[in-house]
């Protein structure tokens, strides 16, 4: 929940609820602890994770995509979702 204050700041200053959320999950808290920032040295990390997470989907994607099978907490085994053509 935010204040009337706090939505026309976000209107003024082009901040959308992603970016505010975003910067409660990641953002550090201040010196005095009143404030989460989230500076930009904080903000690279977070984009080369979430660049080489769309590679790996991108690359799941072009292979049609995988399943893992599971029983319990054991993970058996995991094959690509295309279809074998069989001669």
């Amino acid at each position: 929940m935010h204040t009337r204050h706090m939505e026309d700041r976000m209107r003024q200053r082009g901040i959308s609820e992603e970016m505010v959320g975003t910067i409660l999950e990641a953002g550090e808290w201040n010196a005095r602890g009143d404030r989460l920032e989230l500076p930009k040295r904080a903000i690279e990390p977070l984009l080369r994770q979430k660049r080489d997470e769309l590679k790996m989907l991108e690359r799941l994607a072009r292979r049609g995509g995988a399943s893992v099978v599971v029983d319990g907490d054991t993970l058996i085994t995991v094959y690509p979702n295309t279809k074998r053509v069989r001669s």
